[in-house]
């Protein structure tokens, strides 16, 4: 039997942990589990499921996907193999998501016994090596609470409702003491009751009403406006794209271009020297006056909800509470 099985959230945190020689075998999760679909299946088919997701967007061939979900689900399934695993995770969105998926398979499969937690409010990957092995002072067991509260999370965001996911908020969450700030922060990606837009795409549009022109330059605007960063730029440039790229377009500037990770290096040179402006329409938006979703289509997904711009949930940021789709009469 191997000693520890560290799991965390991706590549660069894996970097840290070697470089400070934590020792221990490292899996790095690497799913953003905010974005797109992530419906109630088995391990297996949800890996599926977020490979052809994720191969959709461009990021990589849905076959290097699958392979590397197969690969990390395979370290994940060997976990009588380890005396002891260490979930080592930060405290936004991101790491929650992954936090509350992985103690639920672990349930899952009776394996209750040598698991570990350290819930950090530090980002990982960019920690020194000093500070990461401050970090291992937070370690602690994982109790039935910690489980129970996972089980209960994993399947509200699993849900086809997002009322589920919003009850989690009637619940003490302490034992997870990030997960209430990333509940919230999820609902935020609901279209807002009055505007339509997530809070993402309300900071992007504020952002170049207030005179943050380029890409890059909102990017690192955006980061500096979220208390826990969760959205890496990959994700953020096609929220971006898509605000622009519709019949009634609310930012003006693309000329055509779009991001994507396999731009060669002159079109992305061009894609990021674009100088974006709000049209008349997404002032409009921005302000209240109009409603996002009346001029544009959606169509995505949020765990286990699927939203359309025909019949939306929405979210009241002011009540903090869910605004059911109106019935069509």
């Amino acid at each position: 039997m191997r000693d520890r099985l560290i799991i965390t959230n991706g590549d660069e945190a894996v970097a840290r942990m070697r470089e400070a020689r934590i020792e221990g075998e490292i899996l790095p999760w690497r799913d953003i589990l905010y974005e797109g679909p992530v419906p109630a299946l088995p391990l297996a088919e949800l890996s599926d499921v977020r490979a052809r997701f994720l191969a959709e967007r461009g990021w990589t061939s849905e076959e290097e996907l699958r392979a590397a979900f197969r690969a990390r689900d395979d370290v994940l399934r060997r976990h009588a193999e380890f005396g002891e695993i260490v979930l080592w995770f930060e405290h936004d969105l991101y790491d929650q998501l992954q936090l509350v998926q992985v103690l639920d398979f672990l349930a899952g499969e009776g394996r209750r016994e040598g698991v570990s937690l350290i819930q950090s409010g530090r980002y990982i990957g960019t920690e020194t090596q000093r500070g990461l092995k401050q970090h291992l002072h937070l370690k602690e067991p994982a109790t039935d609470a910690h489980f129970a509260l996972a089980r209960l999370a994993w399947s509200a965001f699993r849900s086809q409702s997002p009322e589920a996911w919003a009850n989690l908020l009637r619940l003490s969450t302490h034992v997870l003491p990030f997960l209430r700030l990333a509940i919230l922060r999820l609902l935020e990606e609901m279209p807002d009751r009055r505007t339509g837009l997530s809070r993402t795409e309300a900071t992007i549009l504020s952002l170049i009403h207030d005179g943050v022109r380029h890409p890059s330059d909102i990017y690192e605007a955006y980061r500096e406006s979220e208390v826990a960063l969760f959205m890496g730029d990959w994700s953020f440039y096609c929220l971006l794209d898509a605000l622009g790229d519709t019949a009634a377009p609310f930012i003006a500037g693309f000329n055509g271009r779009a991001f994507s990770p396999g731009l060669p290096e002159d079109a992305r040179d061009a894609y990021f020297s674009s100088r974006l402006s709000l049209t008349h329409l997404g002032v409009s938006v921005l302000s209240g006056q109009a409603d996002a979703l009346q001029h544009r289509r959606i169509d995505r997904a949020i765990g286990g909800v699927h939203i359309t711009s025909l019949a939306p949930w929405r979210w009241d940021g002011d009540a903090r509470c869910l605004v059911p789709p109106e019935r069509k009469v």
